[in-house]
């Protein structure tokens, strides 16, 4: 038995439940003070059309009096460790699927489903002042789809029996997993629900899409292959990125931003005790187009004098001219428990100064010491919450 536990409007909330006078009004989550979407609404905001992702002007305008409120990412992730540390005291089979969202193998829980939500839903709510919704089912495809069929501060049980007849009650396009290009290319073969796509039969899916097409099938009759993910998968990249406060036109200005992710990057690299030999570097120019090239490097490193130097020559292939709006940087081909600062022609003082930049950053936090050139930057660290962030290992980003 799989339960899936989802938040509700989880940075909205937070920051109701922190402000009192947020509370019961229509709220915005923003990225930032400039060149920002809205990354959660509250329930009053929604009421008049505010979503995530639309712009904060287009939010304004749907709802004139809505409080836009810049996000504390720090909060949120803290409050999401305190939640998945409290879930391990219930049951060691937990996956933190994302910053608001878990699953939970109740399989060897000697409890009833109901008394184990109620015991995850008082303790939010009186630690935070916030509240979940909850989905119970025999698979992770029927919790997540039960999860938000009663928000908020909901709770849903699917009996096993039930699945078929449960999953048939949503359309082809709102089930997990089926995203937007996928639900269009399923109506444009007449395959509207569930049922259709059954009636469509597993070998026609299988030829479309090959091994997934099983899948496919298996998610049409309410069935689902894969299991709580207890263990973090291997980590292929270590990358980040970051939307400019504005355009800029020349490499002056963009080689501090530049350096900047260099060092987020490689301050993971060294954290995690990995290496990498494969750089990608990605801009955004002002049309929203996005350009990117990998280079392989000569060498394993994990130092950011090393992976700046070559990201540099990498962006001297782009045309910056016309206005870069976004810019990133991913170290890949990792290997892991391998720390290379220095390469056969390099003298050992480099990897001193990072063991002394690591140690004082440790204690006092992120770019308390760092390179000269950075302090130009009107941006620095990690302003958002990746979709793969974890409470732990790797993947546990350290957000501003």
């Amino acid at each position: 038995m799989i339960m899936c536990i989802d938040m509700d409007a989880f940075f909205a909330s937070v920051e109701q439940a922190s402000n009192p006078l947020l509370r019961g009004k229509p709220v915005a989550v923003i990225g930032a003070k400039e060149r920002t979407v809205v990354t959660t609404a509250s329930y009053e905001a929604r009421k008049y059309g505010v979503r995530t992702g639309m712009s904060k002007f287009e939010a304004m305008r749907l709802c004139p009096h809505i409080v836009l409120v810049v996000g504390n990412n720090r909060k949120y992730t803290y409050v999401s460790k305190q939640i998945y540390n409290f879930l391990l005291t219930i049951t060691s089979d937990v996956e933190m699927y994302s910053v608001d969202e878990a699953f939970l193998d109740l399989s060897y829980v000697n409890l009833p489903p109901e008394d184990v939500a109620f015991m995850i839903k008082s303790f939010i709510k009186s630690k935070f002042g916030i509240t979940c919704s909850i989905g119970v089912g025999s698979n992770k495809l029927i919790a997540k789809m039960a999860s938000g069929v009663n928000k908020p501060d909901g709770f849903c049980y699917v009996p096993r029996e039930k699945n078929k007849d449960f999953i048939d009650s949503f359309p082809i396009s709102k089930i997990w997993g089926v995203g937007r290009r996928l639900a269009k290319r399923f109506e444009n073969l007449g395959i509207f629900s569930t049922k259709d796509l059954r009636e469509f039969g597993i070998d026609s899916l299988v030829e479309m899409f090959g091994k997934n097409g099983y899948k496919l099938y298996a998610m049409a009759n309410g069935e689902y292959f894969e299991g709580v993910n207890t263990k973090e998968e291997p980590v292929k990249s270590i990358g980040h990125s970051m939307t400019l406060p504005m355009d800029i036109f020349n490499m002056d200005e963009l080689s501090p931003y530049l350096l900047q992710l260099c060092e987020m990057v490689s301050e993971r690299a060294r954290q995690n005790r990995v290496s990498g030999k494969r750089l990608f570097v990605v801009i955004r120019d002002t049309d929203m187009k996005s350009f990117g090239k990998s280079y392989t490097l000569p060498f394993f490193t994990s130092a950011t004098h090393h992976i700046y130097d070559f990201a540099k020559k990498i962006i001297e292939d782009f045309d910056i001219s016309k206005g870069v709006r976004l810019v990133g940087v991913s170290l890949g081909k990792l290997v892991h428990d391998t720390v290379c600062l220095q390469n056969i022609f390099e003298d050992e003082r480099k990897s001193k100064l990072y063991h002394a930049m690591d140690k004082i950053n440790k204690k006092y936090g992120s770019f308390s010491i760092s390179y000269a050139s950075i302090l130009k930057c009107k941006r620095k660290g990690a302003l958002t919450i990746s979709p793969a962030w974890k409470p732990d290992g790797i993947r546990n980003v350290n957000v501003r």
